[in-house]
C-alpha cells in the first residue's frame, strides 16, 4: 500500500478530520449518572496526541549540542513504539466503548477501578498524594459494589474474579483478540504488533535495523510502517467514533476525506487474500 498511497497526505486528511469529530462532540451533555462516558473523550484526545507525535517524530529530528554541531535523524524505533501505543490506545477505547451501554459502563468500571488499583499501590511521600490516595480508595470501594453487583460478573470465573480485584483489567481477552473484534485480520495484526513490540522491548531485529538505516530515507522508509499501522488506527477509529455520536457521522458523510477514509478501513475479509495467497505459495515451496 505504501507503494502507491500518499502517506503524508492521508494522515493529514485522516487526523484534521479526527480532530474536528472529536471537537464537534466536546460539548454534548451528558445525562444524569452517564459521566463515565467522558472518558471516550478522554481516550480520544490521548490518541490524538500520540498520532500526532508519532507523526512528528517521523518527520525527522535535528539536535543541536552545545558546542553546535547538528545531527539529523528519524528515530524510527520511538515511532514504532508511539504507534504502538496508539494501537493499544484505540484497541481499550474500542473493548471498552465499542458494545452496549451496560457493557460498557461495566468494562470502564474495570478500568477505572484498575487505574485507581495502581495509584493506592504506590508508595507516597507528600501529605498531598496521602489525600489523593484516600480519595482513591473510597472510589474503589464504591466501583467494587457496582462490578460485585453487576450481572456480567457471572461471565467470569472465580479465578478472573479474583484477578479483577488485584486490578488486573485485561482479564479474559487480549489485545489481539480485541483487535480481531474490530475488525483487524488476525494474521496481520500479530505481524504488526509483533513487530511493533520489538522496538518497545529492545529486541535483536530492532537494534539492528537501527544501526543499518544510516541513510535519512532508509530511515524514512522504516518509519513509513509506524505511519501506515497509525493511519490505519485512524481510519478505524472515525468510524467507531462515528457509530457512537450523530454529530460525528454526519461530519464523516460530508466530509472529502471520507474516501481515504474507507480505504484504510479495510477489514479481515479485505485481506483474506493476501494470507491465502501466501499460503499457496508456502505449500508450492514445500
Amino acid at each position: 500500500m505504501t507503494n502507491f498511497r500518499d502517506l503524508d497526505g492521508d494522515f493529514s486528511a485522516l487526523i484534521e478530520l479526527m480532530s474536528a469529530m472529536v471537537d464537534a462532540c466536546a460539548g454534548s451533555s451528558i445525562s444524569h449518572g452517564m459521566g463515565w462516558l467522558n472518558d471516550i473523550q478522554t481516550l480520544s484526545i490521548k490518541l490524538f496526541k500520540q498520532l500526532c507525535s508519532t507523526k512528528s517524530l517521523a518527520d525527522g529530528c535535528v539536535f543541536k549540542s552545545a558546542t553546535g554541531k547538528s545531527i539529523e535523524f528519524i528515530d524510527q524505533g520511538s515511532v514504532s513504539i508511539l504507534a504502538r501505543a496508539s494501537v493499544e490506545t484505540f484497541l481499550a477505547l474500542h473493548w471498552i466503548f465499542g458494545c452496549p451501554a451496560d457493557r460498557s459502563q461495566f468494562r470502564h468500571s474495570l478500568w477505572q477501578y484498575a487505574g485507581l488499583t495502581d495509584r493506592v499501590n504506590l508508595n507516597t511521600s507528600t501529605e498531598e498524594g496521602r489525600v489523593k490516595q484516600a480519595d482513591a480508595r473510597l472510589q474503589q470501594a464504591e466501583l467494587l459494589r457496582f462490578i460485585e453487583g453487576s450481572p456480567l460478573i457471572s461471565e467470569y470465573s472465580p479465578k478472573e474474579i479474583k484477578e479483577l480485584k488485584k486490578g488486573n483489567w485485561r482479564v479474559g481477552w487480549s489485545w489481539g483478540s480485541e483487535a480481531v473484534r474490530a475488525g483487524f485480520h488476525k494474521l496481520y495484526f500479530d505481524n504488526v504488533y509483533s513487530h511493533l513490540c520489538g522496538y518497545s522491548h529492545s529486541n535483536y531485529i530492532s537494534a539492528m535495523q537501527t544501526g543499518q538505516a544510516q541513510s535519512i530515507a532508509d530511515q524514512s522508509r522504516l518509519a513509513s510502517a509506524g505511519i501506515q499501522i497509525s493511519i490505519h488506527i485512524l481510519a478505524h477509529f472515525i468510524h467507531l467514533y462515528a457509530s457512537l455520536f450523530s454529530q460525528a457521522a454526519d461530519l464523516l458523510a460530508a466530509s472529502p476525506a471520507k474516501p481515504v477514509a474507507d480505504m484504510w478501513h479495510f477489514k479481515a475479509e479485505d485481506m483474506n487474500f493476501v494470507f491465502d495467497r501466501m499460503k499457496s505459495a508456502d505449500h508450492q515451496g514445500e
